[in-house]
């Protein structure tokens, strides 16, 4: 793989891994706060949002709950309850501020009595028209966690969201199900400066990763030949030769 190509892959795990860094909660609800009657509306514990119990008609209460999903160290304490086939059909609606966030996720720990509701639809408002998201048929010997990705519904990104659980199939007057440690959890999205300082990054990037290793590395010497200069020599002395003539 060329330097350039490493390069990129690299860049977009930093990427990716620093996006998946910035997943947090959006909003929470421990009902560790549940003494006595049951009010209508909750505050998030966590986050911005806010629950609404106003459908229901009665069968509300708190029991012991769990620490299964709880966020940042939440205690075990009590869980929101509803009992009874008067409930048959009651929904708790939630609203969330999405500002911001994107790549939602919903969930929460179940668990249910034998007689208790079998089934909590959860969904999603479009602006028109409740949408399913997934249906819980919550555990009846122990506490679950239950999680749904959200992230196909993108309008409820970078804004709002309205989630509503509809219980049914409760069998008698003292079936119930209990729910703990509700959240939604999503990713920032970007900034237009951070995703600018990437483009930067990514073209300086980009250029260093066109010089590839054969371009960098060191040529080797190439050997030429060593040309030595010619001395010129002096001529050789002619030695003059004594010409005798014999006489005649």
């Amino acid at each position: 793989m060329s330097v350039s190509k490493k390069w990129f892959a690299s860049m977009a795990t930093v990427l990716f891994c620093a996006q998946g860094a910035f997943a947090d909660v959006v909003a929470a609800w421990n009902f560790n706060s549940l003494t006595g009657a049951v009010p209508t509306s909750f505050a998030a514990d966590a986050g911005q949002g806010g629950l609404s119990l106003v459908d229901f008609t009665g069968g509300l209460s708190g029991l012991v709950g769990t620490d299964v999903n709880a966020y940042n160290g939440d205690i075990a304490g009590q869980s929101l309850t509803v009992t009874g086939t008067t409930q048959n059909t009651k929904s708790l609606v939630i609203d969330v501020n999405t500002s911001g966030m994107k790549q939602l996720q919903f969930s929460m720990a179940a668990r249910r009595s034998s007689s208790g509701f079998a089934g909590m639809l959860v969904q999603v408002w479009d602006g028109q028209i409740w949408k399913d998201v997934g249906n819980i048929s919550a555990n009846t010997t122990q506490w679950q966690l239950y999680s749904m990705d959200l992230s196909s519904f993108t309008f409820v990104e970078n804004g709002a969201l309205r989630l509503r659980i509809q219980f049914s199939g409760a069998t008698s007057a003292s079936g119930n199900a209990r729910i703990d440690n509700l959240r939604v959890d999503g990713s920032l999205v970007p900034t237009p400066g951070a995703i600018a300082a990437a483009g930067v990054a990514a073209a300086a990037g980009a250029r260093r990763g066109a010089r590839t290793p054969e371009a960098d590395a060191t040529k080797p010497a190439v050997a030429h030949p060593i040309v030595k200069p010619v001395l010129e020599t002096a001529p050789a002395k002619i030695r003059a030769q004594k010409i005798t003539r014999k006489p005649k």
